[in-house]
């Protein structure tokens, strides 16, 4: 009996367990069938936002190709002119440029040509003026030191009578 209950009580925990199997199997069954629907329901949605999500991007790149290219088209003559105006610039500097070397050179030579001659003007002022100058001064000093000669005789006598009585007072 022993062997029959066992096998019974086998039976019956495996009919259980079977049952159990089947509702689990049943639950994941329905569990699936659930979450197919929701993707679904998720990828209409999603299909949704990204048609009107391409069509607004294309509706937008479709808009801005005439201002990219009016913005491209106005960068290039941007850059063109500004390219002309600095070869332009380039010419003028090197013109003013020139110029200016010129005119350095010009007074340059005008100052050279002043300090020579002042130069030569006060070497001939030197030789007209000065030496006859000299001259006349070393005239002048020679005809005072004739005076002096002259007239020292007659200090001296007097001097020497002064002395005298100099003397004699003493």
């Amino acid at each position: 009996m022993e062997h029959d209950t066992l096998l019974t009580v086998f039976v019956i925990v495996a009919a259980v367990a079977l049952v159990m199997q089947m509702l689990v199997m049943a639950g994941i069954y329905r569990a699936m069938r659930d979450l197919h629907r929701d993707l679904i329901d998720v990828r209409a949605v999603t299909k949704q936002k990204l048609d009107t999500l391409t069509e607004r991007v294309t509706e937008f790149i479709a808009s801005s190709r005439e201002p990219v290219r009016d913005i491209a088209a106005n960068l290039a003559e941007i850059s063109r002119t500004l390219r002309d105006r600095t070869s332009q610039f380039d010419s003028v500097l090197a013109d003013f440029l020139d110029r200016s070397r010129l005119q350095i050179i010009r007074i340059d030579q005008l100052v050279t040509s002043l300090v020579d001659k002042a130069e030569n003007t006060a070497g001939a002022v030197e030789k007209k003026v000065v030496a006859p100058v000299h001259e006349m001064a070393a005239v002048i000093v020679g005809v005072r030191k004739g005076f002096e000669f002259l007239f020292a005789r007659r200090r001296n006598a007097a001097v020497s009578e002064t002395t005298q009585d100099e003397q004699m007072f003493i």
